[in-house]
């Protein structure tokens, strides 16, 4: 057994040209149905989400980069879009998607207020995933996010960087299927994390450990925060929250 070791951490400033590149990278090298995978955002909704600590990337021992992903704000207020997922294809197979996915859901809950409107304390959060990512696909359900029946007009915005859009004969107003996760599967993925000292998985005898260096996991009023969140979660009219994603 080969152990090796990562780390995961928020992004900074100074991240930002290294990260840009390595996602041009691989809009150069991969095969174009593969790259368009990443759902690249414009440069100033990228600073964004690193300046408001909502980008992460994992590295390993000497500072390479792994993979990375981020939270993007939306004309709505109301929902927050997870995106710019990019896993190394070497390091693939080890979970970082799902990873980046925990985390992100922990970071996107913080610091976010009761909505009156709506009787929700929390931007819902929402992916797209490309129909043909089955493998994305799969990892999101898994995590507990659902098919959201009718996106919001907020979600198509992205479309003008669609570098793979739907043919003009598809029915299709954009070429993501879009996820959103419930109150109750929130709660349990930030309990999920919550618990973690550590992020290790095994591929072909080969281990990976990830530290987690991410303060909303490490600073004790964070956590507390966190823990907060999940009982307020749990608590919210269920009902309300799902007719308003039309089930």
């Amino acid at each position: 057994m080969v152990t090796m070791h990562a780390t995961i951490r928020a992004a900074c400033l100074g991240d930002l040209e290294h990260i840009l590149a390595e996602y041009g990278e691989a809009i150069r090298n991969l095969p174009l149905e593969e790259s368009a995978n990443l759902l690249s955002r414009p440069y100033d909704k990228f600073k964004s989400a690193v300046e408001n600590g909502l980008f992460f990337v994992v590295e390993n021992a000497v500072g390479n980069f792994m993979a990375g992903a981020g939270v993007f704000d939306l004309a709505d207020p109301s929902e927050k879009e997870l995106g710019m997922c990019y896993v190394k294809k070497e390091w693939r197979g080890f979970g970082l998607q799902t990873l980046l996915l925990q985390i992100r859901i922990c970071a996107a809950t913080l610091g976010q207020v009761r909505d009156s409107s709506t009787n929700r304390s929390y931007a819902a959060l929402i992916i797209g995933v490309k129909p043909a990512n089955e493998h994305s696909a799969v990892n999101t359900v898994e995590i507990g996010f659902e098919p959201l029946s009718t996106p919001s007009a907020a979600l198509f915005a992205a479309c003008a960087y669609c570098r793979t859009p739907p043919a003009l004969a598809s029915e299709r107003k954009c070429c993501c299927d879009f996820f959103y996760l419930s109150d109750e599967r929130r709660a349990d993925a930030i309990e999920k994390s919550l618990q973690m000292e550590h992020w290790s998985r095994t591929k072909n005898d080969n281990q990976l450990i990830v530290a987690l260096k991410i303060r909303h996991l490490l600073d004790m009023d964070f956590r507390n925060a966190l823990q907060d969140a999940v009982c307020e979660l749990r608590s919210l009219n269920k009902p309300s929250a799902m007719r308003l994603y039309g089930e």
